[in-house]
């Protein structure tokens, strides 16, 4: 069903099982999580397929210097999580 769903960038991936997709965005991108994440939602409104936003989640890896490292903003209507169980995923160093 989702195999014509891509990433806008070359540099971002999207994992793709059964019934789960993980959007993996690095920091350094050409095309931001936002973006990435708007194209998702279009490609499903086109397909007919519904977005589980309780399920839906976005985790920010980053390097362990707290006192150098500030959380990005997260998805509108998506919980920012921090622990390793989620379905969309933003990198940071």
């Amino acid at each position: 069903m989702e195999s014509d769903l891509h990433p806008i960038s070359e540099v971002n991936l999207l994992v793709k099982y059964a019934d789960d997709t993980n959007l993996l965005v690095a920091e350094n991108t050409d095309v931001s999580l936002d973006d990435e994440f708007t194209h998702a939602k279009e490609w499903t409104v086109k397909n007919c397929v519904n977005i589980n936003s309780h399920k839906t989640k976005e985790l920010v890896f980053h390097r362990p210097h707290t006192t150098k490292w500030h959380a990005p903003h997260s998805l509108e209507g998506i919980e920012q999580v921090h622990n390793g169980k989620t379905t969309w995923c933003y990198f940071s160093e």
